[in-house]
């Protein structure tokens, strides 16, 4: 029963940083878009 929960936390944690690091990327994207566009 320990453990179960422990997994499913780990799970969620895992879920939460994918997110975080989908949403970061794409902020690093288009502020990578801006800093092109501003240079042309």
């Amino acid at each position: 029963m320990k453990t179960l929960k422990k997994k499913r936390l780990g799970t969620l944690e895992v879920y939460v940083i994918f997110l975080s690091c989908i949403y970061a990327g794409f902020m690093a994207y288009k502020s990578l878009l801006n800093v092109l566009f501003t240079w042309n």
